[in-house]
């Protein structure tokens, strides 16, 4: 078996994605055009505490998931790639670097995001103006996620291992 696929590895990737998707589905707040959620405070911390594959794997797995089970199906293949995206650049920027790093890194990640799910919002809506709208609500999600994951990393840094 691959080195970086070890059970270990799977299982807690697994763990984590569905704990990240409970937290988020259950801290959700209705907007206009979806919700806004904690899902990149789980991305944020797998990728800043593990690698790039993590963050891309849990972030992938945890915006898909999410949305099937929230009801947003036509979502699911955009919160695929971009939350997917998303944790691969946190955890190829900052996967265990030091703090500035780090938040050079989730800033990066979270821009990605914000520009992705407005092309996302505009392509569904068939509206440049609900793109526009749903950046606002973005970027909160991505600042509660950033705070999130900065604040409680330090607590998880030699506690959790990842690949």
């Amino acid at each position: 078996m691959n080195k970086y696929f070890t059970t270990k590895t799977i299982t807690t990737l697994a763990v984590i994605t569905a704990l990240n998707l409970a937290l988020s589905y259950v801290v959700r707040i209705p907007t206009p055009g979806g919700y806004v959620n904690l899902v990149e405070a789980g991305i944020f911390l797998v990728a800043l505490l593990g690698s790039a594959r993590s963050g891309m794997i849990v972030g992938g797995l945890s915006g898909l998931l999410l949305d099937l089970l929230a009801g947003y199906a036509a979502w699911a293949p955009f919160s695929l790639i971009i939350h997917g995206l998303e944790g691969y650049l946190a955890g190829l920027i900052g996967a265990k670097k030091p703090f500035a790093n780090q938040a050079i890194a989730v800033v990066v990640a979270s821009t990605v995001m914000v520009v992705g799910y407005f092309f996302a919002t505009a392509f569904l809506s068939h509206s440049w103006a609900t793109g526009f709208a749903s950046i606002i609500g973005n970027i909160a999600q991505c600042a509660f996620g950033l705070i999130i994951a900065l604040a409680v990393r330090p607590a998880l840094n030699n506690r959790v291992t990842l690949n």
